[in-house]
């Protein structure tokens, strides 16, 4: 990730792939790239005049809806992961800016994630278990990732029920999904498990999001 950073070239493509993911997309901008002074040193793309995701203040001056604007940014994350599987993997408040129109503008695209189909699905299933308190569904797709290593199934089976009991009764706007997966990555490092390295930075997206839509909105439901 980190030498991908310092190639400007990949990371104007990377904002280029993400625009056309979201062409018509009227919530999100993405900075047009000009190409004819860009090289791999020096990126050279649109000034963003909005709302720093820092400035909460200038947010509340502005009249936006914060509530709002953390919904619409969970939707934006969600869609890139789970729906193109080519997502911005540091959506921190400094990559953040809000137009005053309500749209909502994505800068720096150096850290990029990239989730096969089949990875997608299984996180699909991964985080509805976990929602839905339903520790087989869990146990199943953590051990499709153990790709055949040898596992303690019944020993994980029953940590995994324990984690999942947990949240049980839990209203779903106090679910946490980003401290949920990385509970879950702290138990497969327990049972000498990797988490799969493309799952890496999608945990540490949902552990950012997680956090900017509570500073947006106390009730933020991620779930």
């Amino acid at each position: 990730s980190l030498r991908g950073e310092l190639d400007f070239i990949a990371e104007c493509r990377s904002a280029e792939r993400i625009a056309r993911n979201f062409a018509g997309n009227p919530h999100l901008h993405i900075p047009r790239v000009y190409w004819e002074w860009t090289r791999s040193s020096v990126a050279v793309q649109e000034f963003i005049d909005g709302i720093a995701g820092t400035d909460h203040a200038g947010i509340q001056a502005a009249g936006l809806d914060k509530p709002q604007l953390a919904g619409q940014g969970a939707q934006i994350v969600l869609k890139m992961v789970l729906e193109d599987g080519f997502f911005h993997a540091d959506p921190h408040p400094g990559n953040l800016f809000f137009l005053r129109d309500g749209r909502i503008a994505l800068i720096d695209f150096g850290m990029v994630g990239r989730l096969s189909e089949q990875r997608r699905g299984e996180v699909a299933l991964l985080l509805h278990g976990l929602a839905q308190q339903r520790p087989g569904q869990v146990s199943e797709v953590l051990l499709d990732w153990a790709d055949g290593r040898e596992v303690d199934e019944a020993a994980l089976m029953q940590d995994i029920a324990v984690l999942v009991d947990t949240y049980r009764g839990m209203a779903l706007k106090d679910l946490r999904v980003g401290a949920m997966l990385n509970e879950v990555t702290v138990l497969l490092r327990q049972y000498g498990l990797t988490l799969p390295p493309d799952l890496a930075l999608m945990v540490k997206t949902f552990l950012t999001l997680d956090g900017v839509g509570r500073q947006l909105d106390a009730d933020f439901d991620m779930t």
